[in-house]
């Protein structure tokens, strides 16, 4: 199976540290009116979907009786208590981001006869690309180390609620648990894989009917979006990038892997976690104890 459009997307625009990106920001329509109008909130366990979009199951913050949880919570389920977070309006400054590869020749200057407002040119066979004509405000948790428990403990049973939600055959992807993110009103953005030529343009140009948007054009194959019309009076509730924590399952291991959400394991590291969690499960069977759940600092 091929990589799809998120997994181009986040794979190379990840090193831009921000955390891990979404090609589709805006919150799902099956969501509760309310927590569309703000997006996604630190607390949050889904799954990023194969179009890139966040899929929510639960927030460990809420109740159980919350609107966002009519469909059911894991077993278990109490609320954690709520933890400071700091926030920045201006998180993110006004312009673009893109992956290494793409090197910007033209900044906008508010010239119309110019044929583009931003233009690049790429010299790499793959990359991603986006545009924050505003910029983007982030909130993020003080400490992560509670959530990161947290995840440890209940990782099975939000696994076995996903499986319900979206049956074993279709739960090909890991689950999240939001730390914390990055929030945009408008944004353009795009990836590409194997263009036919190497080299290439990419530019972009203010909307014709919003200002605030600049819809991306390449001169080869791309996937490419760009935000809606937005509302200036409204919330700011488009997700481009989120940090948290990473849960893997695998039936080669006999328990989840908590990672941070941007963290990329190599071949080699994945060897030695797959030898190390042998060797709990042999310790476990000659000891009786329950070998802990694999997990790695920020």
């Amino acid at each position: 199976m091929g990589a799809s459009s998120q997994d181009v997307y986040a794979k190379y625009l990840q090193h831009a540290d921000y955390g891990y990106p979404l090609r589709m920001p805006e919150p799902m329509s099956t969501l509760p009116e309310d927590y569309r109008k703000s997006g996604l909130q630190i607390g949050d366990v889904g799954v990023v979907d194969s179009n890139g979009q966040f899929d929510v199951l639960f927030n460990i913050w809420k109740h159980s009786n919350n609107p966002l949880h009519r469909h059911g919570v894991p077993k278990n389920f109490q609320p954690v208590p709520c933890e400071d977070v700091k926030s920045s309006p201006n998180a993110i400054s006004a312009g673009p981001i893109h992956s290494y590869g793409i090197n910007q020749i033209l900044e906008p200057a508010g010239d119309k006869s110019r044929s583009a407002d931003y233009e690049f040119e790429s010299s790499a066979p793959a990359g991603a690309i986006l545009i924050l004509p505003h910029g983007a405000m982030s909130a993020e948790l003080s400490s992560l180390e509670q959530f990161r428990q947290v995840a440890i403990q209940n990782a099975i049973d939000w696994y076995e609620l996903a499986k319900k939600r979206y049956g074993v055959e279709h739960l090909d992807r890991s689950l999240y648990l939001i730390t914390g993110f990055y929030k945009s009103r408008y944004w353009s953005l795009a990836s590409f894989k194997n263009p036919k030529n190497d080299t290439g343009k990419i530019q972009a140009r203010k909307h014709e009917s919003n200002p605030n948007i600049y819809p991306l054009q390449l001169t080869f194959p791309s996937d490419r979006r760009h935000s809606h019309s937005g509302d200036d009076s409204g919330n700011i509730n488009q997700t481009v990038f989120i940090r948290g924590f990473k849960i893997t399952f695998s039936r080669w291991l006999p328990h989840p892997v908590v990672l941070t959400a941007t963290e990329v394991e190599t071949t080699w590291s994945k060897l030695v976690r797959l030898f190390n969690a042998c060797l709990s499960r042999l310790r476990n069977v000659s000891g009786g104890h329950k070998p802990p759940v694999a997990t790695s600092k920020l």
